[in-house]
C-alpha cells in the first residue's frame, strides 16, 4: 500500500476516533473525553520531544517532565471546571517551583554537573512547547460553541495540512524553507491557506454550528491557517537539528503523535486569542 493511500486511510480513521469521543462527551454531557485524549496526546508527544533532544545530546529528565507537564495540564483542565474553587492558571506557582528544585536534585544525583543547564533547560522547555500550547485546546473547549471551534480549528488546520501537501507535491515547484522543510513549497502553502480559507467559509455557512459571520471566517481561515504551517514548520525546526524526518514511527505514514498535533500547538492559540481580540468569546486569563 503507498504512503499516499495509508496516510487516507489513517487519517480518516483517527478523525472517526475523534469525532466518536467527541459525541460520547456530548451524549454524556462531559468533556472527560476530550480531556483524557489530550493528556495522552500530549504525554506521547513530549515522550517524542525528549527523544529527538536525546539525539541532540541533551539529557532531558523524561519521566519528571511528563508527570509534571501532566499534572500541570490536570489541575487547569479541572479548575475551567465548574465549582471547584481553584484559579484557573497553567503555570501554578506552588508546581513550578517543586519543580525547579526537584530538576536540580536529580540532575545532581544522575549527572552530577555535566550539562546541568541544558538538561534541566530542555525539560522545562517541553512542557511549555506540548503541555502549556495544548492546554489552549482544552480552553477553547470550555468556551462557549466550544466543541464547535474546537472542530472547526481542527478542521482548518488539518484540511490545510493535507491540501498544502497533496497539491503541493504535484504543482510544488519553488521552496518554501529548505533548511527547515525540504519538502514543503510555496505552491503548497498557498493551496493549504486557500483550503483552510474553504474550510473556515463553508463551517461557519452551516447554521447550526456556525461561530462567526462569513467575512470574519475569511480572516479566520488566514490566520489560523498560517498559523498551522508555523506549527509544522517549528517542529520541522526542532527535527532537523539532529535530522530526524519523524518524531517516531507510532502511526504508519504520519510519523509520531507530535507531528500529526504540531500544527495544532500554534493554531489553538492563535485561534483562542484571535476570537479574545475580536471579542467573540469572552477574555479567560491564562497563566
Amino acid at each position: 500500500m503507498s504512503t499516499l493511500k495509508t496516510r487516507i486511510i489513517l487519517g480518516i480513521v483517527m478523525f472517526g476516533m475523534f469525532f466518536g469521543i467527541l459525541c460520547f462527551d456530548v451524549i454524556f454531557h462531559t468533556d472527560i473525553g476530550f480531556g483524557c485524549l489530550a493528556i495522552l496526546a500530549g504525554a506521547i508527544s513530549l515522550y517524542e520531544f525528549y527523544t529527538i533532544a536525546g539525539k541532540s545530546g541533551f539529557s532531558p529528565f523524561r519521566i519528571s517532565g511528563i508527570g509534571i507537564g501532566g499534572w500541570l495540564f490536570v489541575v487547569y483542565w479541572l479548575s475551567l471546571r465548574k465549582n471547584t474553587g481553584i484559579d484557573p492558571s497553567f503555570f501554578r506557582q506552588e508546581v513550578l517551583i517543586i519543580l525547579i528544585f526537584w530538576l536540580f536534585l536529580i540532575q545532581a544525583i544522575t549527572h552530577g554537573t555535566k550539562d546541568a543547564i541544558k538538561n534541566i533547560s530542555v525539560t522545562i522547555f517541553g512542557i511549555f512547547y506540548i503541555f502549556f500550547l495544548l492546554s489552549f485546546a482544552i480552553t477553547i473547549r470550555h468556551l462557549h460553541q466550544g466543541i464547535c471551534i474546537v472542530i472547526m480549528v481542527l478542521l482548518i488546520s488539518k484540511f490545510g495540512d493535507a491540501g498544502g501537501y497533496l497539491l503541493g507535491r504535484k504543482y510544488g515547484k519553488h521552496k518554501l524553507v529548505k533548511s527547515i522543510s525540504p519538502n514543503k513549497t510555496i505552491e503548497g502553502a498557498c493551496f493549504s491557506l486557500l483550503c483552510s480559507v474553504l474550510i473556515a467559509v463553508i463551517f461557519n455557512l452551516i447554521p447550526q454550528i456556525k461561530v462567526i459571520d462569513l467575512p470574519w471566517s475569511i480572516l479566520f481561515g488566514i490566520v489560523v491557517g498560517c498559523s498551522a504551517i508555523l506549527g509544522d514548520l517549528a517542529e520541522s525546526l526542532i527535527k532537523r537539528d539532529v535530522n530526524a524526518k519523524d518524531a517516531s514511527n507510532l502511526v504508519p505514514a504520519f510519523g509520531g503523535i507530535l507531528d500529526i498535533i504540531d500544527c495544532l500547538l500554534v493554531s489553538m492559540p492563535v485561534a483562542y486569542y484571535f476570537l479574545v481580540f475580536f471579542k467573540f468569546v469572552s477574555y479567560e486569563p491564562k497563566g
